[in-house]
């Protein structure tokens, strides 16, 4: 009978250590056909943005990158025109860099003269690793305006082209990829 009550209680003891190691502060994964998880986005001048408000009712192309990945390097200019050719009252281009140092993604910015907002994940450890589980770059989430994640884009696509900016228009008014 002793050890039958020592077995319950150890039992107890590790369902009870179990529930105490688990955190309630483990950030959701953002994944295909799901809401974006709100995030706090780092600006390069420092300041802490709240994705919910900047996101609210526009169609997202929210671009993780770096200026150390040549692919990345070489599909800025076109997410530029993208932000110059969509309406900014229905869409939102979004860089978030996941270099390790903030002056190297200045640089580069002010280089390339990027106009859409950008924001810093240093070394991609609070949203791109832990969020976006995102490991190679640029990967690219495509949220509706209802900040569900209707496409991820691993790679470069021409983001400037009738073709991608007419798919854009579509998920504005449907909420869903364009059939194939």
């Amino acid at each position: 009978m002793k050890w039958k009550s020592f077995n319950i209680f150890a039992a107890l003891l590790t369902a009870t250590l179990l529930t105490a190691c688990s955190s309630d502060s483990e950030q959701a994964a953002a994944s295909k056909g799901a809401a974006m998880p709100a995030l706090q986005m780092q600006s390069l001048n420092g300041e802490m943005i709240d994705s919910r408000g900047l996101f609210a009712g526009k169609v997202v192309v929210l671009n993780a990158w770096a200026t150390w990945c040549p692919p990345c390097r070489q599909e800025m200019p076109d997410l530029v025109r993208l932000s110059k050719i969509l309406p900014a009252d229905k869409f939102l281009v979004v860089g978030l860099s996941v270099d390790n140092s903030l002056e190297d993604v200045k640089g580069f910015v002010t280089e390339q003269k990027v106009s859409f907002p950008m924001f810093w994940d240093k070394g991609g450890s609070k949203i791109a690793s832990p969020v976006f589980k995102s490991f190679r770059f640029p990967e690219t989430f495509i949220l509706n305006r209802d900040g569900i994640v209707v496409e991820k884009i691993a790679g470069t696509i021409p983001w400037a082209s009738a073709e991608t900016v007419s798919a854009l228009k579509e998920i504005y008014e449907t909420g869903k990829l364009p059939a194939l």
